[in-house]
């Protein structure tokens, strides 16, 4: 099984990259229109696709009843013993990242934005990448419940920038998940940041700003 997706640029040239992780119930078009219209310098976007259909993930946090779409995706399901799997869509993320980002961008030129669902896939797979990253930005997202991972981050990405955001009114995903997760990578000894922002479960332009600040170097 590998990924599918899509990729956008303005410009012929680029030197950077971004990988936009959609959330559970999202698709590759999820990130389009924050990649049309967020003014970042010589970026091309990654925008991949979940590969695994709702109807076999039923929501984590969610009271999202629709789940026969198929352009409707999860990066994960459920076994039959009730316990999320994440073995097997770790080794379809590093195949995608290995053979298609990585192929074609220096690993520190590429950043890689996660939101809810696609946060978690940032926790619980990208910070552990052993290549040194751009930047991660996980939001509104969350550590999964049945994760076996002591470390997160791995030493190649000990001095990345992590700026985790969070909607605090989100009722989706409660902000205290990410503060979860912020205290466990602090005490990894990661360069993390929590960004908290009003709002519910959603991607905040205050926020977006401040990570556009590191993918632009500024």
């Amino acid at each position: 099984m590998q990924i599918e997706f899509s990729r956008y640029k303005k410009e012929k040239k680029t030197s950077k990259a971004i990988v936009a992780i959609h959330g559970w119930g999202g698709n590759k078009n999820s990130f389009l229109p924050f990649a049309k219209n967020l003014n970042i310098n010589n970026v091309e976007w990654f925008l991949p696709e979940a590969p695994y259909l709702i109807k076999d993930a039923p929501p984590i946090n969610s009271n999202d009843l629709e789940t026969n779409d198929s352009s409707r995706k999860s990066w994960t399901y459920k076994r039959d013993d009730g316990v999320w799997e994440l073995d097997e869509p770790t080794k379809i993320l590093d195949h995608f990242f290995n053979q298609t980002i990585f192929s074609e961008y220096d690993s520190k030129d590429v950043y890689v934005i996660g939101f809810s669902q696609g946060a978690a896939v940032c926790y619980e797979y990208v910070m552990g990448i052993e290549r040194i990253l751009g930047g991660i930005f996980p939001i509104g997202g969350f550590l999964f419940k049945y994760s076996k991972k002591e470390k997160r981050v791995s030493l190649d990405n000990k001095n990345t920038p992590i700026i985790i955001g969070h909607g605090n009114k989100d009722d989706v995903i409660p902000i205290e998940k990410s503060k979860v997760a912020y205290e466990k990578l602090l005490k990894e000894g990661a360069n993390v940041k929590l960004l908290d922002y009003n709002g519910g479960h959603k991607i905040s332009m205050n926020y977006l700003r401040d990570i556009i600040k590191v993918i632009n170097g500024q």
